[in-house]
C-alpha cells in the first residue's frame, strides 16, 4: 500500500473550485459544530439500513501510539494552504492533534462506483454522491436532504478543511471497506502555472484521479490511525474531522476563544439532543441512538427522561402524530391541509442547554416555542411565541408538515435546512409556507393568553396563604418524604417543574410499580381545565393517585392553608376516553391519564402508587 495525496487539476472543460464547494452552505446562522451535527445526522438517517441507526460523536486527541502513523501516512506530499485555513503540515507537527470522529452504524455505507465516469444505479451511488460529486440529488425514502450539500459541513468544521472517510458496505453479498482522505483548500497554480481546483484526495494515486484504500489495506490503515473499526457484520461510515473548530459558538464573531475538550463534548451532546430528539423517541420503530464521548469517556446526552422541556416536546410530538389528538393546520385559499399541530403546557420547566441558546432557546427561561419539522422528523427550527403571563409558565408545540407538502417545504429551505423561506417559492407553494407561519403565530398567541393582572397584596393574609402562593415560584424543589399508608410509593411528578421523576422498581410481592410518563399538561376536560398526567401500568392492578402542594421549604402541605383550596384527584381516563371518577382505579396493563384539579399559583406534586392488599 502506497497512499499519497493527489491534487485535482482543472480539466479543459472547467470544474468547481474548493472555495465554491465550501461556500455551498453559505454563511449559516448556526455554528459549525451545530451545522455538523444536523447535517451529519441527516446523512446517517437517510442511509439507514436497520431500524436503529447508531450515531456517535467522539472527540479525541491522537494518542502517542498513533501520532507517528498520522505523520508518516498523511504528511508526505501533503497539500499546502496559502489561504486562511491551516495546512496539514501545521496541524500534524505539534504534539497535540485533535479530531472528531462522526460515525454511524446500521447504515448502508458508501458503496457504488469509485469513478464519476462510471454508472451507478440510484441507491448505489453513495460514494459518488458524498466523496466525488457535488449537488447530486438524493433518492432516499423519507430523506431530509435535497441535493447533498450537507457534506460541506464536515469541511467547514475542520480548521484544515480536511477529513478522512472510512466506510463499510455490503455489495453482491460481500462486505467491502474503503478509506480515503479529502481536503478543500484554496485553488492555486503550480510552478508550471497549471491551475488546480484546490480539491485534494489521499489514497491510491492514479494518472488522473485517486482511488480509496480497499478492504485489508483500509482496515490496517484505520487501525494504525486509531480510528473506530467495524465489527464483523457492521456497515456504516466514519468521517474523521481533522483539527475540529472548537470556537465558542456563543461569543461574537470578533472574539476568539476555544471551548475545552470537555466543554465541546457537552456542547455536541446538547446540540444533538435539541436538534435530533424526535428521532430518538423510544416508541419509534425506526429511531436513532446517539452517543457522545470525549477521549473515550461518555458524555451525557439530554433526552426525554432527563430534561423536563424535552419531555414536554415529546408529549406534543406524540399528540401531533396521533390522528385522534392532533389539530390540523389549514390554508383557506387554496384549501389545503398544511400539517398537524399539538402543544403542551409547562410550569417551572426551563431550558438548561448552552447549545439551545444558539437555537433561540433562552437558558433558564420557560419555553414558548414550536418545533417545526418535516420528513424525516429532524427539527428545522424553533418558532418563538409570546410569553405567558407568569414567568414560570410556558408552552411547547410541534408542527409537522403534511407529507404531501414535504417537497414544497424542502424547496423553501436554505442548504442548511434551518428555515422555511416563502420568498424562495412562487404561487400556491409560497402561500402554503407563508400561511403556515401565520397560523402558528396565531396559535401561539392563543396558547399564551392575555397577560395576567398583578397579584393582590397578601400582607394581611395568613401565613399559610403566603406559603401557598410562594410555592408556585419554587420550581424543582424536593417532593418530600412519602407518607405511611395503604399504598406502595412509586413515582412523583412536580407540575411546576414539568419533570416526571419516577421509580420503576418493584414493590410488594414483586409487583412492578406504575410509572409517570412525561410531564403533566393542562387540558380542557368536560368544560373544565385539568392537569393531565400520563401513567403507565405494567400489570393488572389497583392504583391510587395523590396530589399535594409543595411550599417554600420543599415540603408537602398536607392540609389546606387558610382561605386556600387544595388540589384534588378528579379521576382517571382510559385509552378509549372513558373517565372513571375517584382517586383509585382498577386497570389493566397499558397507559392512561390521571386527572387532577389544580389550584392557582402553586407547585403541584403528583404521586401514583399501587394499592396493597
Amino acid at each position: 500500500m502506497s497512499a499519497s495525496w493527489f491534487s485535482q487539476p482543472f480539466r479543459p472543460d472547467g470544474g468547481i473550485t474548493a472555495e465554491g464547494l465550501r461556500n455551498q452552505l453559505g454563511r449559516p446562522s448556526l455554528s459549525h459544530l451545530t451545522v455538523l451535527v444536523r447535517e451529519a445526522a441527516q446523512n446517517s438517517w437517510d442511509a439507514r439500513a436497520e431500524d436503529v441507526v447508531r450515531f456517535s460523536l467522539d472527540l479525541r486527541t491522537v494518542g502517542p501510539g498513533h501520532l507517528g502513523s498520522w505523520r508518516s501516512l498523511l504528511l508526505p506530499k501533503a497539500p499546502r494552504e496559502t489561504g486562511p485555513l491551516r495546512g496539514l503540515a501545521e496541524v500534524l507537527r505539534p504534539s497535540t492533534v485533535r479530531y472528531l470522529a462522526v460515525s454511524d452504524r446500521g447504515t448502508t455505507g458508501l458503496g457504488g462506483p469509485t469513478r464519476s465516469d462510471e454508472y451507478g444505479a440510484m441507491g448505489e451511488r453513495g460514494w459518488l454522491s458524498f466523496v466525488l460529486n457535488s449537488g447530486e440529488k438524493q433518492d432516499s425514502k423519507g430523506g431530509g436532504g435535497t441535493y447533498g450539500y450537507g457534506k460541506g459541513a464536515f469541511f467547514l468544521a475542520s480548521r484544515a478543511a480536511a477529513i478522512l472517510i472510512y466506510t463499510r458496505f455490503r455489495e453482491e453479498g460481500v462486505h467491502q471497506t474503503r478509506l480515503i482522505g479529502s481536503a478543500l483548500l484554496e485553488s492555486f497554480n503550480n510552478e508550471d502555472k497549471r491551475p488546480f481546483t484546490g480539491r485534494h484526495w489521499w489514497g491510491e494515486e492514479r494518472e488522473a484521479h485517486c482511488d480509496p484504500l480497499l478492504d485489508a489495506a483500509a482496515d490496517t490503515t484505520a487501525r494504525q490511525l486509531g480510528l473506530p473499526l467495524f465489527a464483523a457484520e457492521e456497515t456504516g461510515t466514519t468521517i474523521v474531522v481533522i483539527d475540529p473548530d472548537l470556537s465558542n459558538p456563543l461569543l461574537p464573531e470578533d472574539e476568539t476563544e476555544d471551548l475545552s475538550m470537555s466543554e465541546a463534548g457537552t456542547y455536541l451532546a446538547e446540540a444533538a439532543a435539541w436538534n435530533l430528539w424526535p428521532l430518538t423517541l423510544p416508541h419509534r420503530t425506526e429511531r436513532m441512538d446517539i452517543s457522545v464521548s470525549v477521549e473515550g469517556a461518555p458524555v451525557h446526552v439530554p433526552d426525554v427522561t432527563s430534561d423536563a422541556v424535552l419531555a414536554s416536546f415529546a408529549q406534543a410530538y406524540r399528540d401531533a402524530v396521533d390522528p385522534d389528538r392532533r389539530e390540523e393546520v389549514l390554508c383557506g385559499r387554496p384549501k389545503r391541509t398544511l400539517g398537524a399541530f399539538a402543544s403542551a403546557t409547562t410550569f417551572g420547566a426551563h431550558f438548561k442547554s448552552s447549545a439551545g441558546e444558539e437555537l433561540g432557546l433562552s437558558r433558564d427561561k420557560a419555553p414558548r416555542h414550536i418545533a417545526l419539522m418535516r420528513q424525516p422528523d429532524l427539527v428545522i427550527r424553533y418558532l418563538e411565541g409570546p410569553i405567558k403571563g407568569h414567568e414560570a409558565a410556558g408552552y411547547v408545540g410541534v408542527f409537522k408538515v403534511d407529507d404531501s407538502l414535504d417537497a414544497t417545504f424542502a424547496r423553501s429551505e436554505p442548504p442548511t435546512h434551518d428555515l422555511w423561506v416563502d420568498s424562495q417559492l412562487t404561487g400556491s407553494d409560497a402561500t402554503f409556507v407563508r400561511v403556515t407561519h401565520r397560523r402558528l403565530n396565531e396559535r401561539c398567541k392563543e396558547i399564551a393568553g392575555p397577560a395576567v393582572t398583578p397579584p393582590k397584596p397578601v400582607e394581611d393574609a395568613p401565613v399559610g396563604t403566603v406559603s401557598h402562593r410562594l410555592g408556585f415560584l419554587l420550581a424543582g424543589v424536593g417532593t418530600g418524604a412519602p407518607d405511611a399508608g395503604s399504598t406502595d410509593r412509586t413515582a412523583r411528578s412536580t407540575a411546576a417543574s414539568g419533570a416526571g421523576r419516577s421509580n420503576t422498581g418493584h414493590g410488594a410481592k414483586g409487583a412492578r410499580r406504575p410509572q409517570l410518563i412525561g410531564a403533566p399538561a393542562f387540558e380542557r376536560v368536560d368544560g373544565e381545565w385539568l392537569l393531565v398526567q400520563r401513567v403507565r401500568a405494567y400489570q393488572a392492578a389497583r392504583i391510587t393517585g395523590r396530589v399535594s402542594v409543595i411550599v417554600g421549604d420543599g415540603e408537602v402541605e398536607s392540609s389546606a392553608p387558610a382561605e386556600a383550596e387544595m388540589p384534588e384527584v378528579v379521576g382517571w381516563r382510559t385509552a378509549d376516553g372513558v373517565v372513571v371518577e375517584g382517586r383509585e382505579v382498577a386497570c389493566e396493563e397499558g397507559e392512561f391519564d390521571l386527572l387532577v384539579r389544580p389550584v392557582q399559583e402553586a407547585v403541584i406534586d403528583i404521586d401514583v402508587a399501587l394499592v396493597k392488599g
